[in-house]
């Protein structure tokens, strides 16, 4: 018994039957997202990561229409776990959708999504990555579910800021859920604050219902 449910932890069963709404576009865009992967490291450290776990559905669509996604964006989400708001984004149309992620298990977990997918002939990429590793430019939207700590948050953002003082980057939004280092956008000197969002959902979902800050460069 002890067996069986160290087999099954981890799998993502007790969140699948009390978020049937998740479970459902899981099967509609023919992905398996749900499940969990903890964190590691020390916040600071370069390598730090927060814990796995998947921004409901019913929020990503939400906070997409909050800022006008669509057929013109390239959107990227930093720390892309299994996909989930990657292939949310390409269902919505979008020119092209990128995973960063750091942990190698999540990543080859999206890939595997990335060929099951019932979403075809869309640009979709995932890469295993640091974020600090990776040219960012051509981004118009960029998806953030806390994924890094502050000193990490500041260097994204100084080489996001680098590649648009060069004139040839578009102008970019930024979805920032769970915004632990929200002070540190609003210091970046850069960047506009749109609104902060709070969290919603049905009643029966286990998510938390975390808050998201929306922010622009124009």
């Amino acid at each position: 018994m002890t067996n069986l449910l160290q087999r099954l932890q981890g799998a993502g069963y007790k969140t699948r039957l009390q978020n049937p709404f998740d479970e459902f576009w899981d099967w509609r865009l023919g992905i398996k997202t749900s499940g969990y992967h903890p964190g590691s490291g020390q916040q600071g450290d370069a390598e730090w990561y927060l814990h796995y776990a998947p921004t409901p559905y019913r929020e990503l669509f939400r906070l997409f229409r909050l800022v006008n996604l669509g057929p013109d964006d390239v959107f990227t989400d930093l720390g892309s776990g299994m996909g989930r708001a990657v292939f949310a984004a390409s269902w919505m149309g979008v020119r092209r959708s990128v995973g960063i992620e750091l942990v190698e298990s999540l990543s080859a977990k999206a890939n595997e999504n990335l060929a099951r997918t019932n979403i075809k002939g869309r640009d979709v990429q995932f890469r295993c990555a640091n974020a600090l590793h990776v040219n960012l430019g051509d981004a118009t939207v960029l998806f953030m579910f806390h994924p890094f700590g502050e000193t990490t948050m500041a260097q994204v953002l100084a080489q996001l800021h680098e590649a648009r003082e060069k004139g040839d980057a578009p102008p970019l939004r930024i979805i920032y859920r769970n915004p632990v280092c929200n002070h540190v956008l609003e210091q970046a000197g850069w960047l506009r604050c749109l609104a902060r969002v709070e969290g919603e959902g049905p009643p029966i979902s286990t998510a938390r219902r975390y808050q998201a800050t929306l922010w622009t460069t124009d």
